[in-house]
């Protein structure tokens, strides 16, 4: 379970920003990663942790259960850090999208490249639904043409590796509607100004 020190930070930094962007717009927000319940699991080295034989099941608790205040609307999230950014980051939460079905999986992509010559917080953080229907692994693809946008599930295993798959997930605010509502607040701005400031 441990991991480099430096990657460690990042991801608890990471795991932190949204968070506190997912708080700020109203949700509920609980660890639920292994390592978030069983604190102690941290300092293990990883043949001291499979020695410890936990069902795969609880290995593979995403870092987050998100609830809106009225508890009818509910993610799973699991939150990578990239400074390279690929489609490979697919086929790491790929168990766990199994196992639970559906997964929301929040990238924050401190390498991206803007195709503006304005930066948004949608350049640096996106997400997308993740989920299998029979033995198809697949992904909720947001499209848009002119001002229409689309969405539709595709097979994560025809995906190829190129720049426009990271614009094809989907900005944080349309996944959390409730982030949309607070846009005036500049949560996001913020939060970005963190990415640019520390992660990279």
């Amino acid at each position: 379970m441990s991991m480099d020190f430096v990657n460690r930070i990042k991801k608890e930094m990471a795991e932190g920003i949204v968070r506190a962007i997912l708080e700020d717009a109203g949700y509920r927000v609980i660890d639920s990663g292994i390592e978030k319940v069983l604190r102690e699991l941290s300092c293990l080295s990883h043949a001291e942790y499979s020695a410890l034989g936990y069902p795969d099941a609880l290995s593979r608790l995403p870092d987050f259960t998100v609830m809106n205040r009225e508890q009818n609307e509910k993610f799973l999230v699991e939150v990578k850090y990239r400074s390279d950014w690929g489609r490979a980051i697919f086929d790491e939460v790929r168990d766990q999208a199994k196992i639970f079905g559906e997964l929301t999986l929040v990238s924050i992509n401190a390498g991206a490249q803007s195709l503006h010559a304005f930066d948004s917080p949608s350049l640096f953080i996106r997400g997308c639904r993740l989920r299998f229907q029979g033995d198809q692994y697949q992904l909720h693809q947001r499209s848009k043409r002119g001002d229409a946008i689309s969405f539709d599930w595709v097979s994560v295993d025809t995906l190829e590796d190129e720049s426009s798959l990271w614009w094809s997930m989907t900005p944080l605010h349309e996944i959390f509607s409730k982030v949309g509502e607070r846009r005036d607040s500049q949560t996001l701005q913020k939060a970005v100004a963190c990415i640019n400031g520390i992660l990279r």
